[in-house]
């Protein structure tokens, strides 16, 4: 059975997202005009050069003439007819809806928070999940494999513990300068369904598991949460309450994705007031946001996690279902 997706992930994955009429005629029978009932195909302008109507062979550029009747007729040379006549429908393109896509994917993926363009056509996030107790932004990427791949790189790993889906081709791990994010394609995990688009939970829930074996591997540790507050607790006891070292305020803001909110973590733990300044001033002495974000973890903070973890192995709860969301 086709899945109509599947003629849409190369179109998602070039840089002018385009289908172009000859390309769309090869198409299985069904597929065009799902994807346009869906609105993740609409209508764009017409094409100013075309593949060769009668021998297939070459594309070029169009040549404009009145006919007959007066309206404008179109031609292309071809060195086997030498005048071949390109008919309309020849002519028509479409464009992927990049936008709705973005959203219907996010509503099948039962996220909260509203999906926002972060950069046009580029990039999405979704809306927000919660993983295994973690609080996690799923994104949209396009172009990862692009050479300009770097100018986003920065605002993906701002988000809060990222998850990016791409259509079909992966970005090189040389792309992260610290811990690599998730990242699943599209193409292994979605289909078209009768009501939209069906994702592969067990698949989803694999993938980020394999990054995460995959970080582990490298010596990169992956906090939770639960080891946060142990490590904050085991501090504050040793330092007798006279303060927290700059490990702690570092994994704080990579764990809640800002200043204020790590502050304000750090106040509930301890039980007295957690300055923004104190987490800036943190910060800055651990090299600034864009170095504490793109190495995720110290190595102070591996050493310790992998002290206190020993046992403990991170469990997928239910990895047939889809990632929760609150």
């Amino acid at each position: 059975m086709n899945n109509p997706l599947d003629w849409l992930w190369p179109l998602m994955d070039a840089p002018e997202a385009i289908a172009v009429a000859h390309v769309v005629k090869s198409w299985p029978a069904g597929v065009h005009e799902r994807l346009l009932e869906l609105g993740f195909l609409v209508q764009a302008e017409d094409a100013d050069r075309v593949l060769c109507p009668e021998c297939h062979g070459h594309i070029e550029e169009l040549i404009a003439s009145d006919g007959p009747d007066g309206t404008p007729q179109f031609f292309i040379l071809c060195p086997e007819v030498l005048r071949a006549h390109v008919p309309p429908e020849a002519r028509h393109r479409w464009s992927v809806n990049l936008g709705v896509f973005a959203g219907a994917l996010a509503t099948t993926l039962g996220l909260r928070d509203r999906c926002t363009e972060l950069s046009p056509s580029r990039l999405w996030r979704l809306g927000r999940t919660t993983w295994q107790g973690s609080s996690r932004d799923v994104m949209l990427a396009r172009g990862l494999h692009w050479d300009d791949a770097q100018t986003f790189r920065g605002t993906i790993v701002r988000g809060r513990k990222p998850i990016i889906f791409v259509a079909q081709t992966k970005p090189s791990d040389d792309l992260w300068r610290g811990r690599m994010p998730p990242i699943l394609a599209l193409s292994q995990v979605a289909t078209l369904c009768d009501k939209g688009i069906e994702v592969d939970a067990m698949e989803i829930a694999a993938a980020i598991q394999d990054a995460e074996a995959q970080a582990a591997a490298s010596g990169v540790s992956v906090v939770s949460e639960g080891q946060l507050k142990l490590m904050i607790r085991q501090q504050v006891k040793a330092e007798a309450k006279t303060g927290l070292t700059d490990d702690i305020f570092v994994v704080a803001y990579q764990q809640h994705g800002s200043v204020r909110e790590a502050a304000a973590f750090l106040s509930r733990q301890i039980g007295r007031d957690v300055s923004k300044d104190q987490v800036h001033r943190a910060l800055k002495r651990s090299g600034g946001v864009q170095a504490v974000l793109n190495a995720e973890n110290s190595d102070s903070i591996q050493r310790t996690v992998a002290s206190q973890r020993r046992d403990r192995q991170r469990k997928f709860a239910s990895p047939t279902q889809p990632p929760e969301s609150e």
